[in-house]
């Protein structure tokens, strides 16, 4: 049973509302008020009795004796975890918040995004946050006794980019937190080297959801699967492997060819008749579909799409997140709801396309 310490300012029959969703067998979610805890010592003397923590985003609102808010807290967690002089567990924090409260805050604020793993948004959880929280904590009790990226990653880093350890080859005391937070930020949450369902049909050019055969190309490209810690939590696949299996299965690459012959060698290689090309997005003419419109989730040409904006560039090894002209130009209701902006670079590119269809 996986155990996790939600705190809030919230009663207990809101908070009931919110953790409804959250409810598993193998999950027990255990709340206090923050008014129940006193001072920050609570953390030293309780914290090892759990395997992760939820916290809201204000704990400050509704509370009579705390000014803290769950970024102070989540830091004064993650201090306490790396002060050699104490024996405080490292476990995940997962910021369990309103879409408002993100949106004012967290999503603006790139400092406080360090000290979480994740964000749930309250009163729309999905279905897979169950299994993403026990993951988490699972991965954590890994990582504390072992610290070996081929092992933590299940594949031999030699294949990767040695940039993206650089981090963790000084010799110095790392906490488990960091090598968590690198794995999920820079590998399994970023696009890249790792890629996840929707993007690995986009590269195959396979309409995942009409083709009959979809499950037996999985299990063609089954040893392209990361089994490495997190996989639980986070269905992923290394692109290197995936162009391996697509190579040995046909003598050329995925980034040579278009949707249309990738389907065709597949098929006739592989024997299998049900497998379709995803039609092309409105305004679209290119079936060199390597990416996936951020608000319309249908695979994309990157040279027709437009970059989204992120807070932070993407490191070498990771790539863009791409939107659509059409899902711009019908306003997607995801562009509001993602808060989704065009990057700088592509503004003027977005612009002129604009203006063609506004003139017609």
């Amino acid at each position: 049973m996986i155990k996790y310490l939600y705190i809030d300012d919230e009663s207990n029959e809101t908070v009931d509302s919110f953790t409804d969703g959250l409810k598993d067998e193998n999950l027990l979610i255990e709340y206090k008020h923050v008014d129940e805890i006193n001072s920050k010592d609570f953390f030293i003397e309780n914290l090892n009795n759990y395997d992760g923590l939820l916290l809201d985003l204000r704990t400050d609102e509704f509370s009579k004796n705390s000014n803290f808010t769950g970024s102070v807290w989540g830091q004064h967690v993650r201090d306490l975890s790396t002060d050699s002089k104490l024996t405080v567990k490292d476990v995940p924090i997962v910021l369990f918040s309103t879409d408002l409260k993100l949106k004012a805050t967290y999503f603006k604020d790139l400092t406080s995004n360090n000290i979480f793993d994740r964000f749930l948004t309250k009163g729309s959880t999905p279905p897979n946050a169950k299994s993403k929280l026990i993951s988490l904590a699972n991965g954590y009790k890994q990582i504390i006794v072992e610290k070996d990226f081929s092992k933590l990653l299940n594949i031999n880093i030699l294949n990767l980019d040695p940039r993206i350890f650089s981090r963790f080859e000084g010799g110095e005391n790392i906490p488990s937190h960091e090598y968590a937070q690198m794995i999920l930020k820079e590998l399994i949450y970023a696009k890249g080297i790792l890629i996840n369902e929707k993007y690995l049909a986009a590269r195959l050019g396979i309409d995942k959801d009409s083709s009959n055969d979809w499950s037996k190309i999985k299990e063609v490209f089954e040893r392209a699967k990361y089994t490495g810690v997190f996989h639980d939590g986070w269905n992923r696949w290394w692109m290197f492997e995936v162009d391996k299996i697509f190579n040995e299965i046909s003598g050329t690459y995925l980034s040579y060819l278009d949707a249309e012959e990738r389907v065709n060698i597949l098929k006739e290689n592989l024997k299998l008749k049900n497998l379709n090309v995803p039609s092309l997005i409105e305004k679209n003419e290119s079936y060199d579909y390597w990416t996936v419109c951020k608000a319309l989730k249908k695979p994309l040409d990157p040279h027709e799409g437009f970059k989204v904006y992120t807070r932070s560039e993407p490191k070498e090894w990771q790539e863009y997140e791409y939107i659509s002209l059409e899902a711009w130009l019908t306003q997607s209701p995801v562009i509001k709801k993602k808060n989704i902006v065009v990057h700088p670079s592509d503004k003027n590119k977005l612009n002129i396309k604009l203006e063609k269809y506004n003139d017609e």
